[in-house]
């Protein structure tokens, strides 16, 4: 398993879209904490941490979705499954070790993200956010985390089943940006259908937010989501052809 995680280091180090992701996350956390800053100096009323934090968090998982899409699915669009599993024929190691990867390297990446937005938002806005002595910060800064490996995991299932970036990418983002919203719209049962969807219980656990759960069981519905997408996604790649 050590090898297959040098291995796939070498090959995500190995390509710009990594570093261009990664930086994307750092650029857009610093500029929406500057932005945030320069609102509240402007407005004359400062923003606490979660609210910063929930800003950024919402343009980094877009990234984080297309990040862990490429992770899986770029592959195949070069055909190098086939020499991955002549090596390693137990594709689920794999698998793991991508998942592994790109969950650690979501988590990491996150956590400084919301750091530089943090430290941006302190040098633009009036009144420092306290970040480092603010128990909702502080909780943000492993809960978002937690949630973008959890987003990697959902991803990742969804591109072994898709086995194409764009497929995946669409898959992902229509889920979380329109499919709960027109579920919402179904009469009668609309918001019964929702509290059972994934991605508004992750929020409601990254932002510390109880919607029709508490905030133990939201994480819980998305992580039910995640892990069922991930085995399936594993149980077709064991069994279709490289």
């Amino acid at each position: 398993m050590l090898n297959l995680l040098r291995a796939e280091w070498t090959k995500l180090r190995s390509t710009s879209s990594f570093w261009w992701n990664s930086g994307l996350i750092l650029a857009f956390s610093a500029v929406f904490g500057a932005l945030m800053g320069y609102g509240a100096r402007m407005a004359g009323k400062p923003f606490g941490p979660l609210t910063i934090a929930a800003s950024v968090v919402m343009i980094d998982m877009i990234i984080v979705i297309v990040q862990s899409a490429m992770t899986v699915t770029t592959e195949y669009r070069f055909g190098i499954p086939a020499t991955n599993f002549r090596i390693a024929p137990k594709r689920w190691q794999v698998a793991v070790a991508k998942l592994l990867l790109g969950a650690a390297l979501a988590a990491l990446v996150t956590a400084l993200g919301l750091v530089v937005a943090f430290v941006c938002y302190d040098l633009a806005a009036p009144v420092a956010s306290n970040w480092l002595s603010t128990s909702a910060a502080h909780r943000a800064l492993w809960a978002m985390p937690l949630g973008m490996a959890l987003v990697t995991l959902f991803t990742q299932g969804v591109g072994w089943l898709a086995r194409n970036t764009a497929g995946t990418i669409v898959i992902m983002i229509v889920m979380m940006l329109l499919v709960e919203t027109l579920a919402a719209l179904i009469p009668r049962i609309g918001a019964d259908v929702v509290k059972y969807l994934p991605f508004g219980n992750l929020l409601s656990f990254m932002n510390n937010q109880e919607g029709s759960w508490s905030i133990g069981v939201s994480l819980l519905v998305f992580t039910v989501w995640a892990v069922a997408a991930w085995v399936a996604g594993v149980v077709a790649l064991e069994a279709r052809d490289a």
